[in-house]
């Protein structure tokens, strides 16, 4: 608010009709008349006569009766501020000019908008009043609006008028509230500090969430299983709900029906309660500092609130987030991060796909690629756009203020998808076709929103962009409509590093592409190709970004699986330590093939799997999961039988398998971003015979130890099972001796108490020779 409004403010709604208040109609209804400023109640109502379908509920000579006590609510108003100042001669002009803005968001009142002239200049003072006829127009203004530049010297500033009638009465000296003290817990990280180099990971069964060790023996260690949840009685569990892990696996997030729960240390103490009634899906930022919770039903104004995690608060707290072109799920929002949690973006478009459609932590891509966006079809370039750009933009918002930046939005028309770079503040976006323009993909620099590269595409049908994870690369795979007698498919490839970020294209000839993944912190992808949809036998191609004998940079075919060496596959999944990947076919009938991208080889493969649901890596990669999944909430009976995970070495060894009834969820526990620059972990792996040794030697040491504490263990039920012979010996020789006695020493189980004769009898058959003679 401007300098001459915070002074005139006061005055001026002292004489000014406030906008027409909805009333409190809970007693009953009836159209009333407006309150004027300084007007009582009895003024309007002292002589208007009682309805006459109200005296029929009023009790025969009863006189205690009173009208209903109205709560005016001014929630339909807002206050426009910086606006143009013009004299007597353009206020028509302006007011025409303000209307027509706001007629687009919703219907004004009758007398709704109102601009105060200053009556010594007769000029305005620069802000206005409008009414609404209902709260939600008011709200809408309010987000469509705010930070809007009317034009280079005027950007709008839109507030709820029962916000700023609220500033008059804040005190004039100002009084700082007492800093909150940060709520530190200490340990967050402590389980990276395993002497075994152990990941960790979280189930949901029946009532039951816990969390275990990976151990390489197989059978998993439990950490924590809502024991003091437990022991609480009154039949407390630890949560009823999904759970999911923080992007640095710092914290394990679960959901209640007031809101959620953040836990971590050693002993997964509670870290935080944040309440947000009806959530249904929160998504934590790249670093964990903020986190993102939405409600359901998601049609009002708190559905969207973002966390400030360390501080337990809401950022909404601090800021007012009304300039956020926040709309219900099903509009089409998407909220993504930066890779260093500066710059939130919020992607506006029809075209969008609902966000519910990937729950953060629950819907886990598989893929190498760290950025995975697929949208439909169409829309214009990088701009600088407002409200009535309508189909597509990109709004970009600096943290922790939450402030629109430069107070402009990325205007992208026909926005489809987008996603920002894994290691840079870079944005790449695309739109196909509109108005003789052609398709595109563009990648935008923050915060100089700057188009750095723009790729124009021809008859696109649909695109898809995957970031290779070190940010390096950009694929757009590009299909194109169908000519002459099929379609067509071409990979985009962006080298972003280098000056001017080169571009090569690849076409394939055996369309359609069924996936892609790039190799995690490596040169080569791999993509399933083929129209064999029956059988499910694809060729699965290797390429690399940089010629593997002659080193120079240029997109290279490797070798195929082709023809006979087709294998059953849909999924690809590289290891996250690059070489080994999965060719996986997950259907009902499913099956995993390890493959040393190297040497051309399969490790293991089986053919011999029940449905598949859940298909990950550890982020060691040391082992690969399988689970079968069941949807949590009602029966579900077609998905109870066979459900549980299976745990696979990267050499396709299985070394765990578990069953359970309900069985709802697994999910590994993520690490956090190495600390290690790229040329330390090339030296790492250089030095992997060294580590292979050591880390060999510790296997086998374990392994002993294991051994031994078989053998321990048998030798102590040995000794026991001898120590309860002896004992029973004892016990029977006793009573042996009692009863001897009691029989005068008579034993009879001694032998020579016994006469022993020997009987020999013939045994002669009737008619024998012998017989008759």
């Amino acid at each position: 608010m401007c300098t001459v409004c915070c002074h005139l403010f006061p005055q001026i709604i002292a004489r000014l009709p406030p906008p027409s208040p909805l009333r409190n109609l809970s007693a009953y209804t009836r159209e009333q008349p407006t309150l004027m400023a300084g007007e009582d109640y009895e003024h309007h109502y002292s002589d208007v006569p009682i309805d006459e379908e109200l005296k029929g509920y009023i009790s025969e000579g009863r006189t205690d009766w009173e009208e209903p006590v109205y709560e005016p609510d001014f929630s339909t108003a807002i206050v426009v501020d910086n606006l143009p100042k013009v004299s007597r001669e353009k206020y028509d002009r302006l007011m025409v000019f303000v209307r027509k803005i706001y007629d687009q968001v919703g219907k004004i009142a009758e007398d709704g908008l109102q601009m105060p002239l200053d009556e010594a200049t007769g000029m305005t003072l620069g802000f206005a009043f409008i009414n609404f006829l209902t709260r939600d127009s008011a709200e809408k203004a309010i987000a469509a609006t705010n930070n809007w530049n009317l034009d280079k010297a005027h950007a709008l500033k839109v507030n709820s008028y029962v916000d700023l009638v609220k500033t008059t009465t804040h005190p004039e000296t100002y009084t700082p509230e007492p800093a909150r003290p940060l709520t530190t817990v200490p340990g967050l990280y402590d389980w990276l500090k395993d002497a075994q180099y152990r990941d960790q990971f979280v189930v949901r069964h029946g009532r039951d969430t816990e969390v275990y060790w990976a151990e390489p023996g197989g059978t998993p260690e439990l950490v924590y299983g809502g024991e003091r949840e437990k022991a609480m009685g009154q039949g407390r569990y630890w949560c009823d709900q999904y759970v999911t892990w923080s992007k640095t696996g710092a914290y394990l997030l679960t959901y209640h029906r007031q809101g959620v729960a953040l836990w971590g240390g050693p002993k997964f103490e509670k870290v935080a309660r944040l309440a947000h009634h009806g959530v249904a899906l929160a998504q934590f930022s790249n670093t964990d500092r903020y986190l993102v919770t939405y409600s359901y039903p998601d049609d009002g104004p708190g559905h969207v609130v973002v966390w400030d995690v360390e501080r337990s608060i809401s950022i909404q707290e601090q800021v007012a987030l009304r300039s956020w072109p926040v709309e219900p799920f099903g509009k089409g929002n998407h909220f993504k991060w930066s890779h260093d949690d500066k710059y939130i973006a919020v992607g506006k478009s029809k075209y969008l796909r609902n966000p519910q459609a990937a729950q953060a932590g629950l819907d886990e891509s598989g893929g190498g690629g760290a950025g995975h966006v697929k949208q439909g079809s169409t829309g214009a370039g990088v701009g600088e756009g407002g409200p009535e750009d309508g189909e597509g933009q990109i709004s970009v918002f600096e943290a922790p203020s939450m402030e629109l930046l430069d107070r402009k939005s990325i205007r992208a028309e026909g926005l489809r998808g987008f996603d920002w770079c894994p290691k840079d503040n870079l944005i790449a976006y695309w739109a196909p076709e509109r108005q003789q323009q052609p398709a595109r993909v563009v990648l935008v620099e923050l915060p100089s929103k700057k188009e750095v590269r723009r790729k124009p595409l021809f008859y696109v049908e649909d695109c898809e962009l995957t970031w290779q994870n070190e940010g390096e690369y950009l694929c757009a795979q590009v299909t194109h409509k169908k000519r002459q007698s099929k379609k067509k498919v071409s990979l985009e490839l962006f080298r972003v590093k280098e000056a001017g970020i080169a571009l090569e294209m690849v076409e394939i000839d055996a369309t359609p592409v069924r996936d892609f993944a790039w190799e995690p912190a490596g040169h080569r992808f791999a993509i399933i190709h083929g129209d064999d949809a029956n059988s499910y036998r694809f060729s699965v191609s290797f390429y690399s970004m940089i010629h593997p004998t002659t080193g120079q940079k240029e997109v290279t075919l490797l070798y195929r699986l082709e023809g006979q060496k087709a294998r059953p596959v849909n999924k690809l999944l590289w290891s996250p330590n690059g070489s080994i990947i999965v060719l996986a076919k997950l259907a009902e009938a499913s099956s995993l093939e390890f493959y040393d991208v190297d040497s051309h080889s399969t490790l293991a493969k089986r053919d011999d799997l029940s449905r598949i649901d859940y298909l990950k890596w550890d982020p060691s990669g040391r082992y690969l999961t399988d689970a079968i999944q069941q949807p949590m909430g009602n029966s579900y009976y077609k998905y109870s039988y066979d459900n549980g995970f299976r745990m696979w070495t990267f050499q396709g060894t299985l070394i765990a398998h578990v069953e359970k009834n309900q069985f709802y969820m697994f999910q590994w526990r993520p690490r956090p971003p190495s600390l290690l620059t790229a040329e330390q972990q090339r030296k790492v792996k250089k030095d992997l015979r060294k580590y292979e040794r050591r880390f060999d030697k510790e296997d086998r040491e374990k392994e002993m130890n294991k051994k031994k504490e078989e053998w321990r263990k048998k030798g102590a039920r040995r000794a026991e099972f001898r120590a309860f012979y002896a004992t029973r010996l004892a016990e029977f020789q006793a009573r042996k001796a009692e009863l001897v006695a009691l029989q005068k020493g008579y034993d009879d189980e001694e032998l020579e108490n016994y006469e022993i004769r020997v009987v020999t009898r013939r045994m002669v058959p009737l008619g024998d020779p012998e017989l008759a003679g």
